[in-house]
């Protein structure tokens, strides 16, 4: 019963093998909802959860993994779903993108997941009456947007809030999937600052660096990676320092060009929408000190540095 295989996210594991504790005693736990950004871990963390459940007579628990945006409406839920899958079995259901459910399936789970009585509920719908034990049944969700949730809906889950991976954390992903590598540290160090403190960025980094090792000399059986060869690989795949896009260059040399820009002129000169801006590239910036807001957009000194060069 551990998390250990997975990088990062200390709170998440120790909450999750609370509630693997819980389960073990009681058959139940929680809907667990976990939240996070995308890349974050959620989808990993969350099936590794699953894996560790076991039904009553300790055998493998079933699971169903579904995308809400593929729910339709609460019909095709229980025609669909529950009555060939769910009902009557030991299974576990992950619903993941819960932000996309459906408005009358979200009402009817407000009904169905009100457990402050008992683990057993029964839902009519129509002429038919649904049982659901969530001793035999378990319900977890995940999302990039819990803001987007109906907020009764989201009282009913238990929220696991990812957290953004230290640079540490993603250097030990980057180098757990480059085992044939051999790192100069501040190299290793250097790259991890590139994925945006994102587990699916470092994974997807790793394996580029795999593919672009297999030309490099080899040192002592291993693969080599210092400073040639990173001078060389982020050069070849046109990685920026703090691992901004080439929009978000764009967006800094505009800044820089123009001292200062409203975010209506900032769209204008982008070519994209005010709303792309502010939720794909803006959140960004600001986080890492690149620029700032003060009724317009203004470059920040640290910005400016960053165009320069000087932050690798």
């Amino acid at each position: 019963m551990s998390f250990d295989h997975l990088v990062g996210q200390e709170k998440i594991k120790k909450k999750l093998n609370y509630y693997l504790k819980v389960y073990n005693a009681k058959n139940t736990c929680p809907f667990l909802l976990f939240n996070g950004q995308k890349g974050i871990g959620k989808t990993e963390f969350a099936r590794s959860f699953v894996r560790q459940l076991k039904n009553k007579d300790g055998s493998k628990r079933n699971a169903i993994e579904l995308n809400c945006g593929s729910l339709k409406n609460v019909e095709n839920f229980f025609t669909q779903i529950f009555i060939p899958i769910i009902m009557d079995n030991e299974v576990t259901v992950f619903l993941d993108e819960a932000h996309e459910l459906p408005q009358d399936l979200t009402n009817a789970f407000l009904t169905i997941f009100n457990t402050e009585k008992s683990n057993q509920r029964e839902f009519q719908f129509r002429e038919n009456v649904f049982p659901f034990d969530f001793t035999k049944q378990t319900f977890l969700f995940a999302t990039t947007e819990s803001d987007k949730l109906f907020p009764p809906f989201k009282d009913r889950l238990t929220s696991a809030d990812f957290e953004e991976y230290t640079r540490q954390d993603l250097a030990k992903i980057i180098s757990s999937f480059c085992k044939e590598i051999k790192f100069d540290s501040n190299c290793l160090d250097k790259l991890a600052s590139t994925t945006r403190g994102n587990a699916r960025s470092s994974i997807k980094l790793a394996r580029d660096l795999g593919d672009f090792c297999d030309t490099v000399h080899a040192l002592g059986g291993k693969k080599y990676f210092g400073k040639k060869q990173f001078d060389s690989f982020i050069d070849i795949l046109g990685i920026n320092p703090l691992g901004i896009s080439e929009t978000e260059k764009n967006i800094l040399d505009i800044l820089k060009e123009h001292g200062s820009c409203s975010l209506q002129e900032l769209s204008a000169k982008t070519g994209l929408s005010r709303t792309a801006l502010q939720r794909d590239h803006e959140v960004y910036l600001l986080k890492k000190g690149l620029m700032k807001i003060d009724v317009k957009r203004i470059i920040t000194p640290v910005g400016k540095s960053l165009l320069r060069g000087a932050n690798w």
